[in-house]
């Protein structure tokens, strides 16, 4: 991700003022003397410094001052304040630039096979469709999407699309351009596709294949400005991923509102997995499809999925000898059937059961395929589950775990009320259930009622005290109540139980399947004292 959030400072506030404020010394004297770095970093890019991200802005601080020749902190603040040069280079050296080629692959495979046939299917579709990725850093993610559309369309998706990508760091940029990779980047690359795009190099790294390189133009972007450069305008998707977790909640308003205003009537923005909820802030809609969740601009264009044509697709890569020349290997024509419109999880729909006599269906196997967002075997899966209790003789009581799978199905589904019904079934049957309460609890919380959320997710913590999901949900629910005390107290509880066992399910049936890193780096932030004092305002 790269430190894509940046702009001119908003009228009204200086940062001169704030560093007049702290104190200058001539030595720099962590925290006091770091306050307007941070101020400046935050109201120019975005940033947030804090915690373990000190250490990083005091090198880089040290860094650039022997660089400079500045013999105070309060000299160098005052050549970063005058010299737009020396901040490029100051800010290089703070933005995060990890990230690698077709991270979140299912995200990738939503754009291919869904959100483009669609758009291109639209009568009088205006072309290219035009993709923009915000917060690009060194072009893994650019670049895959592009590797992606050639190995779904062919050659001819050059016609199709237009890809943009911007970034606030310079030196990020330029790497993109040149397009020279470690094998770090590749570490979920699958291998055929890095024999097909990429050339090894005498220095160990690989260069990108000219045609993919093609497909992507780089530009210097400050999503901080609150408008985007001339020529970002009409943008129909949105890569806004791995990004926003590095902001606070009004800068992540301000920028999902200059991305809303870049984009086109049928423009949908993707975030990361871990930042849908953060980013759910009613600037756009969030609209769920096979499972992943997205916004959009007007989700009313989303309900009517049209016929889609024929397109040209490469056949599945092979493996491919690095090296070896592949500019001959043939396309070939696929059709594309329609696609279903964005998908209702029905929790009662009639499935009639294969035989007579069903067995019990494998719990295992069907949390993996809701873990993988396969729910439609998994309803089919359930329903036969079902009807095989319905005709047992003695009929079998409800089985909770199945009643919650299939309310976690409906939650995926943001059919909230079809999911607490399910989850009150399953208490029913095992009062006990922590996993019906983390559904309810859950239901809840996506449906706005923090109180009743919490008074859930307390439940499951009395019967459970080992979980941290349910910690950390408390957490993020005292925390939007303006409880800092008792937030802080769920996280640090989170924290201390995901060290001990980083189950990304947290022990659950249900398969929450979290994001440790990022739930350990969210708990870390808001454990510091900014944040805490914030939430406390």
């Amino acid at each position: 991700m790269g430190a894509a959030g940046s702009a001119a400072r908003r009228p009204g506030r200086s940062p001169c003022r704030s560093a007049a404020a702290a104190g200058w010394g001539g030595a720099m004297t962590p925290p006091v003397d770091l306050v307007p770095f941070k101020e400046m970093i935050r109201e120019r890019c975005g940033l947030v410094l804090d915690g373990l991200a000190e250490e990083t802005l005091v090198e880089a601080i040290d860094r650039r001052m022997a660089a400079t020749g500045a013999g105070a902190p309060a000299l160098y603040f005052a050549t970063l304040m005058a010299r737009e040069d020396e901040f490029q280079e100051f800010i290089s050296l703070l933005t995060i630039n990890e990230t690698y080629f077709f991270r979140e692959p299912e995200q990738l495979d939503l754009l291919v096979d869904r959100l483009l046939p669609r758009m291109l299917a639209e009568e009088n579709a205006r072309l290219p469709v035009r993709i923009f990725s915000a917060g690009c850093s060194t072009g893994e993610e650019p670049y895959s999407i592009a590797i992606a559309l050639l190995e779904r369309y062919g050659e001819s998706v050059v016609r199709l699309v237009e890809i943009v990508a911007g970034d606030i760091d310079h030196y990020a940029l330029a790497r993109a351009r040149e397009g020279r990779f470690s094998p770090f980047s590749f570490r979920a690359l699958p291998a055929p596709l890095r024999g097909r795009y990429f050339r090894r190099m005498s220095d160990g790294g690989y260069a990108i294949d000219p045609q993919v390189a093609s497909m992507v133009r780089f530009h210097h972007v400050n999503l901080r400005a609150g408008s985007l450069p001339p020529g970002f305008e009409d943008l129909d998707v949105v890569f806004f991923r791995n990004v926003s977790i590095y902001f606070d909640e009004p800068t992540r308003r301000e920028i999902l509102a200059t991305l809303r205003d870049a984009m086109s009537h049928r423009g949908l923005l993707i975030t990361g997995a871990a930042e849908t909820l953060a980013n759910d802030l009613g600037v756009l809609t969030m609209v769920e499809e096979d499972g992943a969740f997205h916004f959009a601009r007007d989700p009313g264009r989303q309900a009517v999925v049209p016929p889609l044509p024929h397109v040209v697709a490469r056949p599945p890569a092979m493996p491919v000898e690095a090296g070896s020349d592949t500019s001959s290997m043939p396309g070939r024509v696929l059709p594309i059937g329609g696609l279903a419109s964005p998908l209702v999880f029905a929790p009662h729909a009639a499935v009639a059961p294969s035989s007579p006599a069903q067995m019990p269906p494998d719990l295992d196997r069907i949390r993996s395929l809701l873990r993988e967002k396969h729910f439609e075997q998994a309803r089919v899966l359930l329903s036969r589950g079902r009807a095989a209790a319905g005709d047992a003789t003695p009929p079998v009581p409800d089985d909770p775990a199945l009643l919650v799978l299939e309310g976690y199905g409906q939650l995926m589904a943001r059919d909230f009320s079809g999911a607490a019904l399910l989850a009150d079934r399953a208490l029913q049957a095992d009062e006990w259930s922590v996993d019906a309460m983390v559904l309810l609890g859950l239901a809840a919380k996506w449906d706005g009622r923090p109180a009743e959320a919490i008074r859930w997710f307390r439940q499951a913590v009395y019967c459970r005290q080992v979980c941290w999901p349910v910690h950390f949900y408390l957490g993020d629910l005292y925390r939007g109540e303006d409880v800092p005390a008792q937030a802080q107290r769920c996280y640090r509880v989170a924290l201390q139980q995901i060290r001990t066992n980083p189950d990304p399910d947290g022990g659950l049936l249900l398969p929450l399947n979290l994001p440790v890193p990022e739930v350990v780096f969210l708990c870390e932030r808001h454990l510091q004292p900014r944040h805490a004092a914030k939430a406390g305002r």
